[in-house]
């Protein structure tokens, strides 16, 4: 096949959401839902009754309030935030959670749709629901713009805004819903992302008020805000995508080449992240700027390394049969399919350039930069964490993989995140029980510590925490190179049976036999 006919199949399959019978399903079921029509129902009363009374204390006025347009828009964008937030993210997660039981065979256990189909469905439907809301709270807000106060440039900038986070919290509730854990823990994750969602609330709503405050509208003729907006926006689109494409992960049978999609997306951000960067410490004369890529980076493969251990060792037969015969290709592929082993192979070289490229790009002169101290703190707190994390991955997964190979490979997974606190609170709990412990103990260096890291100052004690994690690290890499070696050489393509030709110059009886 083509390059141009798979790109004309890939741009058919994003534009089938219109068709999506995901949509059509959740759409019919949220349109007979009472919680959905209850739910706009008592939005749009309160809005109407917040308008009404406004109005009406305004009448006992003398003198015309000039702002009063801008105060209904506030209590409009407070109940338009907080309804948004938490009903339609909420709805979407749980009726997802509740099909993901086994208890349930709803849609996604005897559908013939791909998982791509269901989650984007999902989505939309969160999103048209999302247009809803604020289609019913539009009029409201147009009106706010005849009271004065308030210009209709910002409140569509405003609009706009909360609706991508509305689609944002959407996509992660997906994500929570999807994640393969019980009943239980899932009720605990939904009543811990309520409390998220109420936190982010309130600085969200300060946010906007603080931008209709300085009058947002009259700055977007310039060229920076929109650059500015343009960062943001694609900052917050790239993380959105990166949960779908996890959510898509997780409700792909095990069979699927799992890794692929996620593993290629990340690789492709980080790339761009770094580019953008760049261009921006270009721009702003100032090499601090590329700490957000560099942190947000290190936090998204740290946790693409828990995931990555918690990999199988065997590959499936639907996996094997696409790995490339070519050894080029193969050793790409290595890096990219399911597997722990190049997995870790995969967020060691994401890891290493990171780390390479950003203190190159602090050395740069001529650039604002960390003063010396600080840099010098930064290289070696930034390689010991680093040391650390694959020491402390390499640990769970040889402790797995050597003492109970039969148990689920996730509990390398569970491993490699419990080491760090038990080490933590090893010596402290030691300190407690021989009446020692104090502030002053905690400073101290402790080998092994990934915490106490970040809290010496000293350097002969931060060369000393370099020094252990790398011995450490040392030392798990020979324990664990044979069963590395053992993972690569087991990535090979299925061997394809040849059936050899029925020879003609058989006697007549033993060819009909063989027929």
């Amino acid at each position: 096949m083509s390059p141009i006919a798979k790109l004309k199949i890939h741009l058919l399959n994003w534009r089938e959401w219109e068709l999506n019978p995901i949509v059509i399903k959740e759409l019919r079921q949220s349109v007979r839902s009472w919680a959905v029509t209850g739910t706009l129902l008592l939005f749009l009363a309160v809005l109407f009754f917040a308008s009404l009374g406004f109005l009406i204390s305004q009448s006992f006025e003398v003198h015309a309030n000039q702002r009063i347009g801008a105060e209904i828009f506030q209590v409009f964008m407070i109940l338009l935030t907080g309804a948004s937030l938490t009903f339609i993210p909420l709805y979407v997660g749980i009726r997802l959670a509740a099909e993901r039981q086994e208890s349930n065979l709803d849609l996604l256990y005897v559908t013939t749709l791909t998982p791509e189909r269901v989650i984007r469905g999902k989505f939309f439907c969160g999103a048209y629901m999302a247009v809803l809301f604020f289609s019913a709270c539009m009029p409201f807000m147009a009106f706010t713009n005849l009271l004065r106060g308030v210009d209709l440039p910002t409140i569509s900038f405003i609009l706009v805004c909360l609706f991508l986070v509305v689609c944002a919290a959407i996509q992660a509730a997906i994500f929570l819903a999807c994640l393969p854990i019980t009943k239980l823990l899932k009720i605990v994750l939904a009543i811990m992302g309520i409390i998220g969602v109420f936190s982010i609330i309130a600085p969200l709503i300060y946010f906007f008020l603080e931008m209709m405050r300085a009058g947002i509208g009259a700055t977007m003729t310039g060229r920076d805000f929109w650059i500015v907006f343009a960062t943001v926006s694609g900052v917050v689109f790239a993380a959105v995508l990166l949960l779908y494409f996890l959510s898509v992960a997780l409700i792909s049978p095990l069979s699927a080449n799992r890794a692929l999609p996620v593993r290629r997306y990340i690789t492709l951000t980080w790339i761009l992240g770094g580019l953008l960067s760049v261009a921006w410490v270009i721009k702003e004369a100032d090499a601090r700027l590329v700490l957000p890529w560099a942190i947000v980076s290190f936090i998204v493969l740290v946790s693409a390394l828990t995931v990555v251990i918690s990999n199988y060792d065997q590959l499936s037969f639907r996996v094997r049969a696409k790995i490339p015969e070519n050894p080029a290709k193969r050793a790409l592929a290595f890096l990219f399919y399911n597997g722990a082993a190049g997995g870790l192979t995969w967020v060691a070289l994401l890891m290493a350039v990171t780390w390479i490229g950003t203190i190159s790009v602090l050395q740069l002169r001529g650039f604002s930069t960390l003063p010396a101290d600080e840099l010098r703190n930064f290289q070696l707190t930034s390689a010991a964490v680093v040391f650390y994390v694959f020491a402390y991955a390499l640990t769970g997964l040889l402790i797995h993989r050597q003492l109970a190979p039969r148990r689920p490979p996730r509990l390398a997974g569970v491993l490699a995140l419990l080491l760090p606190g038990v080490w933590a609170l090893a010596p402290n709990i030691l300190f407690f029980f021989l009446n020692r412990l104090s502030w002053r103990s905690v400073e101290r260096s402790q080998l092994g510590n990934i915490f106490n890291v970040f809290i010496v100052r000293d350097t002969s004690q931060q060369i000393a925490h370099v020094i252990c994690a790398a011995a450490w690290l040392v030392i798990m890499l020979v324990f664990c190179a044979r069963w590395y070696f053992r993972q690569l050489k087991h990535f090979r393509p299925l061997e394809r049976t040849v059936v050899a030709p029925i020879s003609s110059h058989l006697p007549p009886a033993t060819l009909t036999a063989i027929k």
